[in-house]
């Protein structure tokens, strides 16, 4: 990618995770961002339909590392790995998990339900066998998502494999 491309979008994510944080969501415009990350409206334009499409491609960025070749890895290995991601990219995944951001939350529950759920269960939840499933991976997401948030705001962190730890033991 040309080096002023990258420069450009780096702008207007920042300044769209700035407004984020500052405006939420639903009370920011496009042309908040524009403002903020010091472009055209047709520079923005070029490379975003929309603040949707802005968000989807944040959203792209942050999932697709995450879970694409790891179909292989333990429960533990992945976790401490998306634990790491998240802690090297804070500022954008603080600023969509702590807004509420519904197409964020939307996202990475899909990817949790596929990809972190089953081997959760398979190695974890055999007790829980006759549970409802859908009731064990509403579980399973929603306490991953607030064990997330805990951590992302505290000021002391913990390690990665400590916080993997923390969120199995809530699991068993």
């Amino acid at each position: 990618m040309d080096r002023r491309i990258a420069k450009t979008k780096r702008a207007i994510f920042q300044a769209f995770l700035t407004l984020l944080n500052d405006k939420g969501y639903d009370h920011m415009r496009v042309q908040d961002v524009i403002d903020l990350a010091d472009v055209g409206r047709s520079t923005f334009y070029a490379h975003y339909a929309s603040k949707e499409a802005l968000l989807e491609e944040l959203c792209h960025d942050l999932f697709h590392h995450l879970f694409t070749g790891r179909e292989d890895a333990d429960v533990k290995t992945l976790l401490v790995h998306i634990f790491k991601h998240f802690r090297t990219n804070q500022d954008r995944v603080a600023s969509l998990l702590l807004s509420r951001n519904a197409y964020f939350l939307r996202e990475l529950e899909a990817e949790l339900k596929h990809d972190i759920f089953p081997k959760v269960a398979e190695d974890y939840m055999q007790d829980k066998r006759n549970l409802p499933e859908n009731l064990l991976v509403h579980f399973v997401v929603t306490t991953f998502v607030e064990t997330v948030s805990w951590w992302l705001q505290q000021r002391k962190k913990v390690d990665e494999a400590t916080l993997t730890d923390y969120f199995i033991r809530l699991l068993t």
